[in-house]
């Protein structure tokens, strides 16, 4: 079992809460453990909605914004397990992105509903980032 199984078990058995457990906390969580910055506690309850999630990301400059701010490197190839993608999707008024976990072929989100796999030949991303430092 490696960091990447481990964080998953982690997400899967949890609770998912804005401001305290929710997707852009969790993959902070994730970059703190795997040796780069710990911003996790710059976040933690300023928020309590999607929508206020959402204003943080947008203005700390999105996720690669926060990725960067967690000293994260971009990397220019094919996501690889333990790398940190950002997953596109359609928002309600704007093409959005949220912050996933390579698995290998699959990339894991947590979302408020639960913890998701989708593989990567489904999904399309704007960004990769090294998982570890």
């Amino acid at each position: 079992m490696d960091i990447v199984d481990e964080t998953l078990r982690e997400w899967r058995s949890g609770v998912f809460v804005y401001g305290q457990s929710d997707c852009m906390l969790s993959i902070g969580r994730y970059l703190a453990r795997t040796g780069h910055d710990d911003v996790t506690g710059q976040f933690l309850g300023r928020y309590d909605t999607h929508e206020g999630a959402a204003a943080e990301i947008k203005a700390h400059g999105g996720i690669a914004g926060l990725m960067a701010l967690a000293g994260a490197v971009a990397k220019d190839a094919h996501p690889a397990r333990g790398d940190v993608v950002e997953v596109v999707y359609s928002g309600e008024q704007e093409t959005c992105g949220i912050g996933g976990l390579c698995t290998g072929d699959g990339v894991a989100l947590r979302l408020d509903r639960g913890t998701i796999e989708v593989a990567l030949r489904f999904i399309t991303y704007r960004g990769v980032w090294h998982g570890s430092r």
